[in-house]
């Protein structure tokens, strides 16, 4: 299968600016929307949808067709979402024991199992954790989507429009443009708000997998990022997830997603190849980032040093992970379901 290595630019990139997005945040100010950092701190996750929509569209497309291999995804795409996940919670609820001497074992179990991104989004443990959550809950119809694309491309496409739809009422009646986000995170990262973007990412596979783009996949890039950096707003992030701005920047995350999907250039490899090996490690980026920063942040006090440092060790520490933890346990999983797929085979 082809490896798209301009996806993992596109991780790589949006892995580092919710790093920085974070870090400054923690240790000099908050960045705002209109802001390249503010914009980028919420629709870098909402990047990450898409990608990770299309993603499982370029792998799975030929794969799912009944609930066995709706089974097998699944099992597999826990297989790389929780050994890391697991270890995070340790840490921090391990942490949270020592300094407050509680613990909430109900919590855990949810967050260890994933079904917080069912039963309690707003329940979880770890920073950035609610969108695993959400990714889970999406994994979770997938193969429904993925099954009504192979019966006929307009009923998957019918499908990720009522998505859509889903969407548009939240960022103009769930969502209350005159309060700040933070008194509405509970809504905005309910798994329905976000789901037409996987779902749009999943549709993006389905719809251009067969046309060639490379004349305008750069022009694409170019006028998407400038929307998402130079879109006049300001304010409060509310300002971006509301509205006719939550249509522009949603639909610019779309865009720049379908550019460097598309995107058919040669980069030389000390450029491209950091930004691929971050975006292979962008799972650990995302998780370890906020944890590398609870230590660092006691030897550390000087602010910009305390940035740079948290940034070096956190990529340095999710590559690692990567190829030393997460890799074996991706392939345990699919060593497993693919046998458990062969005995089915056999018994029928």
């Amino acid at each position: 299968m082809k490896r798209f290595e301009s996806l993992d630019w596109l991780r790589g990139l949006m892995a580092f600016a919710i790093m920085i997005y974070h870090l400054i945040g923690w240790q000099l100010f908050h960045p705002e929307s209109g802001s390249v950092l503010g914009n980028f701190g919420v629709y870098g996750v909402s990047i990450f949808f898409v990608l990770s929509g299309l993603s499982m569209g370029i792998v799975y497309n030929n794969y799912i067709k009944d609930l066995h291999t709706s089974f097998v995804f699944f099992v597999r795409r826990l297989f790389r979402l929780l050994p890391l996940l697991w270890i995070a919670i340790a840490v921090v609820s391990g942490i949270s024991f020592i300094l407050h001497g509680q613990i909430d074992l109900y919590k855990i179990f949810l967050n260890a199992t994933l079904l917080f991104g069912f039963v309690a989004p707003a329940e979880y443990i770890n920073i950035g954790a609610w969108s695993i959550g959400n990714e889970t809950f999406y994994y979770a119809f997938t193969p429904l989507l993925i099954m009504l694309y192979a019966k006929h491309k307009q009923l998957g496409n019918l499908a990720v429009l009522g998505l859509v739809a889903v969407g548009i009422y939240f960022a103009f009646y769930a969502l209350d443009s005159s309060k700040p986000l933070s008194e509405q995170w509970q809504t905005y990262i309910n798994p329905f708000n976000n789901f037409f973007l996987y779902a749009c990412g999943l549709a993006l596979y389905y719809n251009f997998h067969e046309i060639s783009m490379k004349n305008i996949a750069s022009v694409l890039v170019l006028i998407s990022l400038a929307i998402l950096c130079l879109y006049p707003v300001a304010g409060d992030q509310i300002n971006i997830t509301t509205g006719v701005n939550r249509v522009v920047f949603a639909l610019a995350s779309i865009a720049l997603t379908l550019g460097f999907y598309k995107l058919e250039i040669e980069l030389p490899n000390w450029f491209s190849k950091p930004f691929a090996n971050l975006g292979e490690a962008t799972y650990g980026v995302y998780l370890l980032h906020p944890v590398v920063y609870m230590f660092v942040n006691k030897v550390v006090h000087q602010p910009v040093l305390c940035i740079i440092v948290t940034s070096v060790a956190t990529i340095i520490a999710a590559n690692i992970s990567y190829r030393v933890y997460e890799k074996p346990f991706i392939k345990i999983g699919k060593k497993s379901t693919t046998f458990e797929v062969k005995k089915i085979e056999q018994v029928s």
